[in-house]
């Protein structure tokens, strides 16, 4: 009985180190993703001169858009997936895997109450302006995600990094027994 402590510990120091390890991906993310170079008539590069040796490279997952939004280009991947779905639970997997986007960029859930608070935050609504969801997605409608049925999901964060996810079913009520439901519990 006196040997319980060691799990919690082993898996809260397992937590920081995953944590630190994230938070070096997205400064390294962070340091790729530059302004573009404004180049005036007076500032032309010069075609013979060799490249930066140090420059940092573009990252190819991200595009930048003119209105200053970036595109997360798995991310966008992902949200296209719902185009195709088969059954409600592989839709609310994939959904998972888009907050599991976001996350890795915010180190948190998208912070809401109503469904539209959270797609609009993964619509690119948010302090980076990520672009999360494809805006030719079929689970998408203006600025909600919506089950296989046309109602919207339903969003309930559990913490900072769970967030469960239901869909009303057939039916469309919720809390009825035809529900679909991804709990992180």
């Amino acid at each position: 009985m006196k040997k319980l402590w060691i799990f919690p510990v082993a898996l809260c120091v397992i937590a920081i180190a995953m944590t630190l390890l994230n938070i070096a991906a997205v400064k390294e993310v962070e340091k790729r993703v530059a302004p573009a170079q404004h180049i005036t008539p007076q500032s032309k590069p010069d075609s013979n001169a060799a490249p930066h040796a140090n420059a940092p490279q573009p990252d190819a997952r991200l595009a930048r858009l003119p209105d200053g939004q970036v595109q997360y280009k798995p991310a966008l991947e992902t949200s296209r997936a719902l185009n195709s779905i088969r059954t409600p639970k592989e839709a609310l997997a994939i959904i998972e895997l888009l907050l599991g986007h976001y996350r890795f960029a915010y180190k948190e859930n998208p912070v809401g109450v109503e469904n539209f608070e959270i797609t609009e935050q993964l619509l690119g609504k948010n302090p980076k302006k990520i672009v999360f969801i494809a805006p030719d997605t079929t689970a998408l409608r203006g600025n909600e995600l919506i089950d296989q049925w046309g109602t919207p999901y339903f969003f309930h964060a559990q913490s900072g990094q769970q967030m469960d996810i239901r869909s009303a079913g057939p039916d469309k009520e919720f809390w009825t027994d035809d529900d679909v439901f991804l709990s992180q519990e």
